[in-house]
C-alpha cells in the first residue's frame, strides 16, 4: 500500500479474503456484510467503473469498484507508486483522500475498507472502496432535475459545504452538484474525492474562483441564467470568503464558467503552482 504500510495495517486491521480478492476493514465484519462483501466480489463488472450500494439494507455501506484497464496501472497500484507527475493514479488518490479528509472532521462518508483481486501474477485488477452509506441523502443534480425551482437552495448547500472544506483544509477540485449530498435534514456532504488536496496552495483567491466557476460550468448553467448564478455567487462570498482577492479570484472565475479544465490539469494548475505557465 502506499505510505507507511503499518498505518494501513493499524487503521484496517481486519482482512477477508474471498476468491482472488483481499480486503481490509476497520473491525470485523458480521456475517450478512460478510456475505454481501463476497456477493460483490463474485460478480462479474459490467462496466469498468461501478458504483452502488453493498446489497445488504443492514450494512448501509456504499462499494465502488473499478476494474484496472492497464499493466502500468496494475503494477504501479500493486507497488503503490505514484505517477510520474507525483499522484497516484484515481483509486489511490480517493482512497488516501477520503481517509484524510474524514480525518480531518469534513462532511465525508467516512472510510470503512478497501482492497483489491490479484491476478496470478500477483497484479491487482480490480480496486473496491468501501465508505459509509448516505441512505438519507440525494444528490443535488438530481434534486436540481427533479425540481428546478430547488436550484437556489441547491446552490447554497453547495456554497456552505465548500466553505466548510476550506476550514478543514481540504480543496475539492471535483465539486459540483452531483457530488454534494443532501440530507432530508442538516448539511450537505461532499463525495468523490479522488481530485482533493490538503493544506497550503500558492493561489488560493484564484482556486476559490475555479471551484465558483466549475459548479456553473458542470450542469449548473442549464437551470440558472449567468446573471442570476453570478448574484448568488456575490451573496457566498460576503458570507463565506469576505477576504477574497477579488482580482484573481474574478480573472478564474471568468473562465472556469466557460472553459472545460481536465481533472488533472486542475491539479497541476492549482496544486503545484503552476498557475501562470498553465492559464
Amino acid at each position: 500500500m502506499v505510505g507507511d504500510p503499518q498505518i494501513w495495517q493499524n487503521e484496517y486491521p481486519h482482512v477477508v479474503r474471498y476468491r482472488d480478492a483481499t480486503l481490509h476493514f476497520q473491525t470485523a465484519l458480521p456475517h450478512h456484510t460478510q456475505q454481501a462483501i463476497e456477493q460483490l466480489v463474485a460478480l462479474t463488472p459490467t462496466a469498468k467503473r461501478v458504483s452502488a450500494p453493498l446489497p445488504c439494507s443492514a450494512s448501509k455501506l456504499f462499494a465502488k469498484r473499478e476494474k484496472l484497464d492497464s499493466l502500468k496501472k496494475k503494477w504501479r497500484m500493486k507497488r503503490g507508486n505514484p505517477k510520474r507527475n507525483g499522484m497516484y493514479d484515481w483509486p489511490i488518490e480517493e482512497l488516501i483522500n477520503t481517509r484524510e479528509a474524514a480525518k480531518r472532521g469534513a462532511r465525508v462518508p467516512g472510510l470503512i475498507g478497501y482492497g483489491y483481486t490479484s491476478s496470478k501474477l500477483g497484479l491487482m485488477q480490480d480496486f473496491f472502496l468501501i465508505t459509509e452509506l448516505l441512505h438519507d441523502h440525494v444528490d443535488g443534480l438530481s434534486r436540481t432535475r427533479a425540481a428546478p425551482e430547488t436550484v437556489s437552495a441547491v446552490l447554497e448547500a453547495t456554497f456552505e459545504l465548500l466553505h466548510a472544506l476550506q476550514r478543514r483544509g481540504v480543496t475539492h477540485m471535483d465539486l459540483w452538484v452531483a457530488n454534494v449530498m443532501l440530507p432530508e435534514q442538516g448539511k450537505a456532504c461532499a463525495i468523490d474525492l479522488e481530485n482533493c488536496f490538503f493544506g497550503h496552495t500558492d493561489y488560493p483567491d484564484e482556486t476559490l474562483g475555479f471551484q465558483f466557476g466549475f459548479i456553473y460550468f458542470r450542469e449548473i448553467y442549464r437551470y440558472i441564467t449567468e446573471a442570476d448564478y453570478d448574484s448568488v455567487v456575490e451573496q457566498a462570498l460576503a458570507r463565506y470568503f469576505p477576504n477574497v482577492g477579488r482580482a484573481g479570484f474574478d480573472r478564474i472565475y471568468a473562465l472556469a464558467k466557460h472553459q472545460e479544465v481536465g481533472r488533472v490539469a486542475r491539479r497541476d494548475i492549482f496544486s503545484n503552482g503552476v498557475l501562470e505557465s498553465r492559464w
